[in-house]
C-alpha cells in the first residue's frame, strides 16, 4: 500500500472516530412530534402515539443520505426544480404532511395536529448539516421548519437567515408579535461549518410578554458541552393561535397567487425532528447521555423553587453621555463626574440574575428633572435639534417596538407603512442630527426605514433632507458601505446594514446580539430664519416596517443636563406572579465651566463696572468723532454740488448764448436767403432740445433724493431713450427690477452718468444701424456697467480713436474703477465699467 493510500484512509478513520455517535430520541410524555426521517421513501414515520406520518418529498428533496453517526439517514434539501435563485418563485426541494402541495387549504396540517402545550408552551429542534454556508445558499432564507400557508393560516416559522442569523417568527395569523433573532457563532466551540452536525432548537415556555421567554439554541454535535449552546432570547407578545396551516420541514409551504412558491430550501441535509409541549431543558436534548438528561418535570420542579426565592434587583447596565459609552461605572455611593457642558445621557437598566419576569421601570433624575418618567424599550428613530457647536437643544424621539402592520418574515415581503409627525426647532438651531438606534443592548430584531422627508409645512415640495431615499453613494449594497452623509455606530457597527424593500434601498438595523448595539446617524444642516418663528415648524415623514423583540434592559434618556450635581433613580417592578419591587440609584456631577463656579460672579462685576466706564467714555468719544466726520461730508457735498450747479449754469450759458446767435443769423436770412434761414431754424430746433436735457441733467444732478442705485439706473435708461429714439439704433436693457437701497455720492452719479452718455454718442455716430446691450449689476459692493452692440466696431491699434474714450476712461478712473474696451472691425463693441461703490451716509443739505 502506498504511502499516500495509508495517510488517506488513516485520515478517514481519525475522521469518523472523532464523530461522535448519538441515540435517536424516545418518546416521553412531552413529545408532540418526533421525525427520525430513516425510511428511504414516504410516508416518514411519527413516533408519538397520536403523531401524524410526512406523506410526501417535492422538488428533488433525496431521502436516504447519511446521517451522524447512530441516528441512520437524513434527507437532503439542496435541490429545486425551478424558478430563480435569490426570488421567491423558486421551487425548493420540501417534505410535507399533505401528499400533494395546493395553493389553497387542502394541504394544511389537520386540525388536531398540535404544536404546542396546553400553556402554549413549544420546543422545535433538528440536527442539521450544510452543504452551503447560508451567505453562500442562492435561496431568500433557510426553512428548518415551517407552519405557514396562503390565506389566514400563516403561524410560524423557525429558519436561518441568509445574513447569519438564527430566527423564530410568529408569522401574521399567530395572533403573536414579538420572535427571536440571535447571530450564528461564527468562532469558537460552535463556529458554524460544511463539516459537522448542528443541533437547533427553540423553546418557549409559554409565559407570554415576558423577556427571554423564547430561547434559541446552537450546539456543534462533538463539542463536549453537557447543555445546549445559548445564542439569544426573545419574546412572544402572546401564546400562537392553534390554528393549522401548510407543515413542512425543510422549506416553506407557503404559495400565493403573487408567484411566491417553496423559495426557502435548506442547502443540506435535516434529520431527527422533534416537537415537544414543553421548553425542554438545555440538556435535555439529543447530544447529552440519556442519564445526564433535566426532564421536564424535574425542570419545572426546579423553576418552582427558583420562583419562590428569586432575587429581584435592578443594577445600571451601561452609561452613555454624548452618545459616548462610560466603560466605569463608580461603584460604593462614588459619583461618576462628567466634565463641563450641556450633555445627553442615556441608562440602561436591567435586572440582576436573569429575571424571567417582564418588568415596569420608571427612572428619574433628582435635581434636573423632578419627574418621574417611563423608560423606553425596544428601537428609535430621533431626531435632535443641534446649535452652532453641535450641542443638542431639543429631542424627538419615536420608539419601536413588537412589529409594524404589515411586517412579514423580512424586508423584501413586509409593507412598509407611512408616518409622519411634526418637528419644532428651538431658536438657534443650526443642524439636526437623524440617529436609527437598536436602543438597549438586549433588544433584537429588525428595523427598516426609507423615504426619509423633512419639510416645511408651507413649502412641503421641498426637502431639506439630503439623501432621504438612501441612494446616494457608491456601491452602498456592499456589506459595510453607508449611503452618502450616513455613519454607523455603537459597540457592533455590523449591525447598521443596508438592504433592499419593496423595490427601494432602506437604511436598516438587523440585530441578533444581545450583548451589543449598533446604530445610524447623520448630520445636515437646516437653514431657519431667526425672524420668524413659523420657520422653525417642520414636518418629518418616513416609511418604517420592523419586527422588535425587546429584552430586559430598557432605557432612560436625559437631554441638556447642565453643570450640577444630580441623582439618578429607577425603580421597578414585576407584572406577573408575586408583586415584587426594586430600586438603583447613583450620584453623579456635571463639573461647571471656570466662569459657572462661586468666585467668578464677584470678579467678573468689578469688571464690568469698569469696563462700562470705559465703554462711556469711548462712546462720547466716538459719538463727537462722528458728528465731526458728518460735517465734514456734509460740506463737502455741498461744495461738490456747487460745483456741478456752476459748471452746468456755465454750459446753459453757453448754450442760450449760441441760441441767441442762431436766432439773429435766421432773422437776417429770412427775406434775401431761405435756404439759410432753414438751416438757422434747424440748428435752433437742435440746440433748444439740448437745452432742455442739459436742465433736466442740472435738475437731477444737484437733486439729493436721486443717491442711490435706482435713480442712476433710471438715469441711464433715460440716456437710451434719448440718444437713439430716432436713430435705426435700438437698445436692449437688463436692469434689476429691484435694486437693493444702496447709497450713492454725487460724484459717482455725475462721472457714471456722464460717462455712459458718451458711449451712448461714440455708438451713434460711429457704430451703424445695431443693436446696443445695456447690462447693470450691483454685487458686493461692485458696480458694474456692460455695454455691447453689434455694429462696425474699430481697430483698438490705430493711434486716433478722439477724446470720447478718454474721457469715459478719465472719469471712472476718478472714481477708483476700470474701464475695458475691447473691438474688432465688422464684429462690434464691448465697454465695461467698474467700480466700487462706499456705502456714504446719506445726507441731506440743510
Amino acid at each position: 500500500m502506498s504511502p499516500r493510500i495509508a495517510t488517506i484512509l488513516l485520515l478517514t478513520l481519525v475522521r469518523c472516530t472523532a464523530a461522535v455517535a448519538l441515540t435517536p430520541y424516545q418518546v416521553d410524555p412531552h413529545t408532540l412530534h418526533l421525525w427520525h426521517l430513516d425510511e428511504k421513501s414516504p410516508p416518514f414515520i411519527d413516533s408519538s402515539p397520536d403523531g401524524f406520518p410526512l406523506r410526501s418529498l417535492h422538488n428533488g428533496a433525496e431521502s436516504g443520505q447519511l446521517s451522524n453517526p447512530g441516528l441512520g439517514h437524513a434527507i437532503s434539501f439542496n435541490h429545486h426544480t425551478g424558478g430563480t435563485p435569490f426570488w421567491s418563485n423558486l421551487k425548493g426541494a420540501i417534505l410535507t404532511i399533505a401528499p400533494e402541495l395546493s395553493g389553497d387549504k387542502s394541504d394544511n396540517a389537520p386540525d388536531n395536529f398540535r404544536f404546542q402545550g396546553d400553556d402554549g408552551a413549544f420546543t422545535y429542534e433538528a440536527l442539521i448539516k450544510f452543504d452551503l454556508l447560508p451567505e453562500q445558499s442562492q435561496t431568500i432564507a433557510l426553512a428548518i421548519l415551517t407552519m405557514d400557508g396562503e390565506n389566514d393560516d400563516r403561524i410560524f416559522s423557525f429558519r436561518i437567515e441568509r445574513e447569519g442569523f438564527l430566527s423564530f417568527s410568529p408569522l401574521p395569523d399567530s395572533g403573536a408579535a414579538g420572535g427571536a433573532l440571535a447571530s450564528i457563532p461564527t468562532t469558537g466551540p460552535h463556529a458554524i461549518n460544511t463539516r459537522d452536525w448542528f443541533h437547533v432548537a427553540v423553546s418557549y415556555n409559554g409565559l407570554p410578554g415576558t423577556p427571554g421567554a423564547l430561547r434559541l439554541f446552537w450546539t456543534r454535535i462533538g463539542s463536549g458541552v453537557e447543555e445546549a449552546n445559548a445564542i439569544g432570547s426573545g419574546m412572544l407578545t402572546a401564546n400562537l393561535a392553534r390554528t393549522t396551516g401548510d407543515f413542512a420541514i425543510g422549506n416553506e409551504a407557503r404559495s400565493s397567487g403573487d408567484g411566491n412558491a417553496e423559495a426557502e430550501p435548506f442547502p443540506g441535509l435535516i434529520d431527527e425532528v422533534r416537537m415537544s409541549s414543553v421548553a425542554r431543558h438545555p440538556t435535555d436534548f439529543i447530544f447529552i447521555p440519556p442519564e445526564k438528561r433535566v426532564s421536564p418535570e424535574l425542570a419545572a420542579e426546579r423553576a418552582n423553587d427558583e420562583s419562590s426565592s428569586e432575587r429581584f434587583e435592578l443594577q445600571i447596565n451601561r452609561i452613555d453621555v454624548d452618545g459616548e459609552t462610560i466603560h466605569h461605572i463608580p461603584q460604593n455611593g462614588s459619583p461618576l463626574q462628567l466634565k463641563p457642558g450641556l450633555h445627553r445621557l442615556d441608562f440602561d437598566i436591567g435586572a440582576i440574575s436573569g429575571l424571567r419576569r417582564a418588568v415596569q421601570l420608571r427612572s428619574q433624575l433628582e435635581g434636573f428633572n423632578e419627574e418621574w418618567k417611563e423608560s423606553s424599550l425596544g428601537m428609535s428613530l430621533s431626531f435632535e435639534f443641534l446649535d452652532a457647536q453641535l450641542k443638542p437643544l431639543s429631542q424627538a424621539q419615536f420608539n419601536m417596538n413588537g412589529h409594524s402592520p404589515g411586517w412579514d418574515t423580512g424586508f423584501a415581503f413586509s409593507r412598509f407603512i407611512h408616518r409622519r409627525a411634526p418637528l419644532l426647532a428651538p431658536p438657534n438651531s443650526q443642524f439636526l442630527r437623524v440617529t436609527l438606534s437598536s436602543g438597549a443592548p438586549d433588544t433584537s430584531g429588525s428595523l427598516g426605514i426609507d423615504n426619509l422627508h423633512i419639510v416645511r409645512p408651507n413649502r412641503p415640495e421641498l426637502s431639506l433632507w439630503e439623501n432621504g431615499d438612501f441612494e446616494g453613494g457608491v456601491n452602498i449594497l456592499s456589506p459595510m458601505r453607508a449611503p452618502s452623509g450616513w455613519q454607523r455606530g455603537g459597540d457592533e457597527p455590523a449591525i447598521a446594514l443596508v438592504s433592499t424593500g419593496e423595490g427601494s434601498t432602506i437604511l436598516c438595523l438587523i440585530d441578533g446580539d444581545q450583548t451589543k448595539s449598533g446604530k445610524w446617524s447623520a448630520i445636515q444642516k437646516i437653514d431657519f430664519d431667526p425672524g420668524h418663528a413659523e420657520d422653525r415648524s417642520l414636518m418629518v415623514s418616513w416609511s418604517e416596517a420592523y419586527n422588535i423583540i425587546p429584552g430586559n434592559q430598557q432605557r432612560a434618556t436625559f437631554l441638556n443636563v447642565p453643570a450640577g450635581t444630580y441623582h439618578f433613580r429607577a425603580i421597578g417592578v414585576t407584572d406577573q406572579g408575586p408583586p415584587t419591587s426594586a430600586s438603583v440609584s447613583l450620584e453623579l456631577e456635571v463639573k461647571p465651566y471656570f466662569w459657572e463656579t462661586t468666585w467668578f460672579t464677584p470678579a467678573i462685576t468689578a469688571s464690568i463696572i469698569s469696563l462700562i466706564a470705559i465703554a462711556i467714555l469711548r462712546h462720547r468719544h466716538r459719538r463727537h468723532h462722528r458728528r465731526m466726520h458728518e460735517l465734514s461730508l456734509q460740506t463737502a457735498l455741498e461744495r461738490d454740488r456747487t460745483r456741478i450747479a456752476r459748471d452746468m449754469h456755465d454750459d446753459l450759458g453757453t448754450r442760450v448764448s449760441v441760441l441767441n446767435l442762431t436766432a439773429s443769423l435766421a432773422r437776417r436770412s429770412i427775406g434775401c436767403a431761405p435756404e439759410k434761414a432753414s438751416a438757422h431754424l434747424d440748428k435752433i430746433s437742435t440746440a433748444s432740445r439740448e437745452l432742455v436735457a442739459a436742465m433736466d441733467e442740472l435738475v437731477w444732478a444737484v437733486d439729493p433724493s436721486n443717491d442711490h442705485l435706482d435713480s442712476l439706473a433710471l438715469q441711464l435708461t433715460r440716456h437710451a431713450e434719448e440718444v437713439f429714439q430716432d436713430s435705426e439704433i435700438r437698445c436692449r436693457l437688463d436692469i434689476p427690477p429691484s435694486l437693493p437701497h444702496h447709497p450713492i455720492n454725487s460724484d459717482l452719479r455725475h462721472h457714471v452718468s456722464m460717462a455712459v452718455r458718451e458711449a451712448f454718442h461714440n455708438i451713434l455716430k460711429h457704430a451703424g444701424p445695431c443693436e446696443v446691450f445695456l447690462k447693470f449689476t450691483f454685487e458686493a459692493g461692485q458696480l458694474e456697467i456692460e455695454i455691447r452692440d453689434n455694429g462696425r466696431g474699430f481697430d483698438e491699434t490705430a493711434a486716433n480713436h478722439g477724446n470720447g474714450l478718454i474721457n469715459i476712461r478719465n472719469r471712472i478712473r476718478e472714481l477708483g474703477g476700470t474701464a475695458k474696451i475691447q473691438s474688432q472691425g465688422h464684429k462690434g463693441t464691448l465697454l465695461v465699467l467698474q467700480c466700487p461703490v462706499p456705502k456714504t451716509p446719506h445726507l441731506r443739505t440743510p
